[in-house]
């Protein structure tokens, strides 16, 4: 079983429904989109990956990137699914695939800003009862450098495994995926899953993707 540290920039925290909940901004494209009783992930570093069904994604930010002290992880997304596209750079609101008028709003719509010339498009989606976002019982994300440093790998190379340039890139977890699944598993206190997240988007229209198709995307 392997899977991949993911780095993103800090989320969004917003309190609703008397949830803390870590999300990406609602400025554009929501990737990974959480909103969905299955996580979806269709473009952020998609293309440095060769994702399998059973790998388990570690999506992370950190203090100060590339040189972080620590890894706050916000999504755990395991892969049950990986769907290819008819089109690579456009979706239909009623495909098949699409999983809900507000998936397509927040997620599917963007793929134009993505563009591929040749490859195939696919989305991941996660196992729904087994992918989460881990908080403690203070409603905080879990810093996980502690607990890869105890498996043997350092902050250093951490830091040089996720980094190419002056950005960031995925990081392939090999044997280290599975122990940091059961440690995420353990030491959350609170996790929040896809089924949960997808009603409180349904009922806050304001966590809506801007979107010219206002027919399609009125929330």
């Amino acid at each position: 079983m392997s899977g991949y540290l993911i780095y993103h920039p800090s989320r969004v925290v917003s309190q609703l429904e008397n949830r803390v909940i870590y999300h990406d901004s609602t400025s554009g494209n929501q990737d990974p989109y959480i909103w969905n009783t299955g996580f979806l992930h269709s473009y952020c570093h998609i293309t440095q990956m060769s994702p399998t069904i059973g790998d388990i994604n570690f999506w992370v930010s950190g203090d100060t990137f590339p040189n972080f002290s620590h890894l706050y992880c916000d999504l755990v997304f395991v892969v049950a699914e990986k769907q290819y596209w008819t089109e690579a750079n456009a979706i239909a609101p009623k495909d098949s695939l699409v999983d809900t008028p507000q998936a397509y709003c927040d997620h599917y719509f963007w793929a134009s800003q993505h563009f591929f010339k040749r490859r195939r498009r696919f989305t991941l989606k996660a196992d729904p009862e087994r992918s989460f976002q881990p908080q403690n019982s203070h409603q905080q994300l879990i810093d996980i450098v502690p607990y890869l440093n105890s498996l043997g790998l350092s902050t250093e190379e951490l830091r040089q495994g996720l980094r190419t340039g002056f950005n960031s890139k995925p990081y392939r977890l090999s044997s280290h995926a599975k122990p940091l699944y059961d440690y995420l598993a353990q030491q959350a206190a609170i996790k929040l899953m896809g089924a949960e997240l997808e009603t409180i988007r349904k009922q806050n229209p304001q966590l809506a993707s801007p979107s010219s198709e206002t027919e399609s995307c009125s929330g």
